[in-house]
């Protein structure tokens, strides 16, 4: 059998949002989760973050992903230096934890980490 990786070539970022304080970030993304959208933080190069990738629903983004473009309709994010397994929300209900995911160990979402916090 022969395996083949091919990593993607290039992403495109639509809309990005930078939060001032991570509260901000917390606050949107428990608006999603209120809404039922199935979302999870994220963190890497000393941001956390969550993005939407565009599906590869149309002929026309199935055969741009195969050619190595991948689209994100949106990036939100705020800076956090260190990792940390949780984060709390402390909503008028009271404290909500969110867990984040560490994915430093992903390079196409470390570069886009990178390149967001370069847009700072």
């Amino acid at each position: 059998m022969k395996i083949i990786y091919e990593p993607i070539e290039e992403l495109v970022i639509k809309e990005y949002v930078k939060f001032e304080k991570l509260d901000d970030l917390l606050y949107s993304f428990a608006q999603l989760r209120a809404a039922g959208q199935p979302v999870s933080l994220n963190w890497a190069e000393g941001t956390i973050f969550l993005h939407s990738a565009l599906p590869l629903t149309t002929d026309k983004l199935v055969e741009q992903f195969l050619r190595g473009r991948l689209y994100f309709a949106g990036v939100s994010f705020a800076l956090m230096d260190k990792y940390q397994p949780s984060v709390v929300y402390k909503s008028p209900q009271g404290e909500i934890p969110i867990p984040v995911m560490n994915l430093s160990s992903n390079k196409t979402l470390c570069e886009v980490a990178k390149w967001l916090k370069a847009q700072t």
